[in-house]
């Protein structure tokens, strides 16, 4: 009865609270549904507290609970049994308050510790195991830590250690947009890593993410990579199928339809010639709706046909502005090239050429006020062997949040899939995946003094990608 009316008053108002019992069951029964984090024993009558801590230990449950014994200064004999049975400290009797405090507030320091050392090794199993990339970076972007995830996207060695965090990126990754890739190590933006598609392997899409540490905590970058290739090969897929279907079987049918009408309300007027023209009508319709369909069904079983298409020759681009223009129902177009760059052939693929030229093309049609735009197109040669195509128009000017958005679909799109920026289309990003899958860069800005946007793509040549492809190599190689 001394023991407990002097830890209830050395105890009061510190902060601990004191639960007693009178027995070994009661003991084991407070433990169980408390959970204490130390827990006194005295071998007194009514409590054997050797087989009570036998019998803690045991439980695998309260393993983690730090076990105390209270005994006489004289009972040296009784520490190496308590040991034995698990006990893990010892308090003399008499009590003396100040060393009860001392060493409960150590014990519980102790035990907090171990359970944090204990969720740190859980933790550091879960990040080891993680289907996402992490790394941490000091100030200067040199790499301190990267779990296997990380090691296996970034294509590093086994001793990463000290290597620069940008340099390794930029081995293997085209970082996309550009201008934010470049102010990275200041505003860790979000940005794609791009590892552009070649004749025999799609592209390779990777979300680079960063979070820095609070002001006055010692500096170390977290950062994340989340490989969402197969996402963005979903989000193109709908885009292209949804385009497919909404442009290109559209005019096939409508011939097809139109011819079989005029045959159904008019034949008894007709002549056998007008007749043989409607047919023939219907027969291309036909054929071209059969083609088109088939194209679908060879693109939904064999999607990497599209990497093994032939590359693009820079002649073909006015006939494919004239036919976009066509199914658009534009007719205001300004095109420009230099006729020696007709023989040039683009690493893209002219499929993806005209969906680059529909995109953008339906979205001057979409956001002019009159819905008939001025679309100006030129082509000119860069120094570095890649190809500029700047599309321009007169419609409407975009907003910051607009234009820093634009060509990020997967942030955006983390809410609803889709994309979408109010006031923006589908488009915007379904362009820029194209362009940087080819190894290309984009660039969206308002026109000065004037309405409407300039689009600026890079396009390499053919022969640059092979080049690239080429030096392309592991790390040690």
């Amino acid at each position: 009865m001394a023991t407990r009316q002097i830890l209830q008053e050395t105890l009061s108002g510190t902060g601990f609270i004191l639960e007693t019992s009178a027995n070994a069951e009661e003991s084991l029964r407070l433990a169980n549904d408390l959970l204490p984090s130390i827990l006194l024993l005295e071998n007194s009558d009514g409590i054997n507290a050797f087989e009570t801590c036998r019998r803690l230990r045991a439980n695998r449950g309260m393993d983690g609970i730090a076990i105390v014994m209270l005994i006489d200064r004289e009972e040296t004999d009784i520490r190496a049994l308590g040991l034995s049975a698990g006990v893990d400290d010892f308090l003399d009797k008499p009590l003396d308050g100040l060393q009860i405090l001392a060493r409960l507030r150590s014990l519980s320091r102790f035990n907090r510790d171990r359970y944090l050392l204990a969720d740190l090794n859980r933790f550091s199993w879960m990040v080891e195991h993680a289907h996402e990339g992490y790394l941490m970076l000091d100030r200067s972007g040199t790499i301190h830590y990267a779990n296997e995830m990380a090691v296996h996207l970034l294509n590093m060695p086994e001793e990463f250690f000290g290597l620069p965090f940008k340099h390794v990126v930029e081995r293997h990754y085209v970082p996309q947009p550009a201008e934010a890739w470049q102010a990275w190590q200041e505003d860790p933006a979000p940005c794609f890593l791009v590892q552009p598609e070649s004749p025999t392997a799609r592209a390779v899409w990777v979300v680079l993410e960063a979070l820095d540490p609070p002001q006055g905590v010692e500096y170390m970058r977290l950062v994340r990579l989340r490989d969402v290739t197969e996402r963005m090969s979903i989000y193109q897929d709908m885009r292209r199928f949804h385009t497919v279907v909404t442009h290109k079987l559209r005019t096939p049918m409508s011939m097809l339809m139109m011819s079989m009408s005029v045959l159904k309300t008019q034949t008894e007027s007709m002549d056998p010639e007008e007749i043989k023209t409607l047919l023939a009508s219907a027969i291309k319709g036909t054929n071209r709706l059969a083609e088109e369909i088939r194209s679908i069904l060879t693109y939904i079983d064999a999607p990497l046909a599209l990497n093994l298409g032939k590359p693009l020759s820079l002649k073909e681009i006015p006939e494919m502005i004239k036919t976009t223009c066509l199914t658009l129902n534009l007719s205001d177009i300004i095109f420009s090239m230099p006729a020696d760059l007709q023989a040039v052939t683009l690493s893209i693929t002219p499929e993806a050429m005209e969906m680059i030229l529909h995109e953008l093309f339906d979205n001057s049609r979409k956001f002019h006020p009159s819905h008939q735009p001025c679309i100006e197109i030129s082509v000119a040669s860069l120094e570095d062997e890649f190809i500029q195509l700047r599309i321009s128009d007169n419609g409407q000017n975009l907003s910051v949040e607009q234009l820093q958005w634009a060509w990020l679909p997967y942030f955006q799109g983390e809410k609803d899939f889709t994309g979408e920026i109010p006031g923006l289309g589908l488009g915007f990003p379904m362009v820029a995946s194209l362009v940087w899958k080819a190894g290309g860069t984009i660039n969206l800005r308002n026109r000065i003094n004037e309405t409407g946007v300039i689009v600026d793509i890079r396009l390499p040549l053919e022969s640059t990608m092979r080049k690239m492809e080429r030096s392309a190599a592991p790390y040690g190689s």
